[in-house]
């Protein structure tokens, strides 16, 4: 579990992924009775890690066909939410705030992430990067906390970071995340 605040949590944790996570699971056969308490009550960043945990394995490809749309977002979804905390943390350990770029960033980053969505191999992307943006756009709000921009900033600085060779990618906007 993290050792600071659930940032995760605050930003990006609801009823409805928790949910997610548990069907995803549930329809592999990887629930175990004791992570399932976790996953209804637990940390969310915990519940996340769980479900990346036990899906990060699986190929979705030999699941019925049903099932696979479910377990590739939730597979995706889990493990890009333990990396947005990992570059929450990131940025606030070095005390990076939000720039006034971000409304610049917020669409180069949904540009980017639409194009790899469309790639085949890419299952579950365009679930997970629409929840996330989607999240992290409203944490930028003018009336959210500094807490809540900045987090959401770093967010967005993490996911274009994946276009990094793109030559419309800002230096700026970089954010390594160990």
């Amino acid at each position: 579990m993290f050792k600071i605040p659930d940032r995760v949590a605050d930003l990006f944790g609801d009823q409805a992924a928790r949910v997610e996570f548990q069907r995803a699971l549930l329809a592999v056969g990887q629930a175990q009775h004791y992570e399932m308490t976790y996953l209804e009550d637990g940390p969310f960043s915990e519940a996340a890690r769980i479900t990346h945990g036990r899906l990060h394995s699986v190929d979705v490809n030999s699941l019925p066909e049903e099932q696979r749309e479910l377990v590739a977002g939730a597979k995706a979804l889990s493990h890009r939410l333990i990396t947005s905390g990992y570059a929450i943390h990131e940025a606030a350990k070095v005390n990076e705030l939000a720039a006034e770029d971000w409304s610049e960033l917020l669409a180069f980053t949904r540009e980017k992430c639409e194009g790899s969505a469309r790639i085949a191999d890419n299952k579950g992307w365009e679930r997970c990067y629409t929840y996330i943006l989607d999240r992290a756009e409203a944490a930028l709000s003018p009336d959210r906390s500094d807490e809540d921009r900045d987090a959401g900033y770093a967010v967005l600085r993490h996911f274009a970071s994946f276009y990094g060779t793109d030559s419309s990618f800002k230096r700026r906007w970089y954010l390594q995340v160990a």
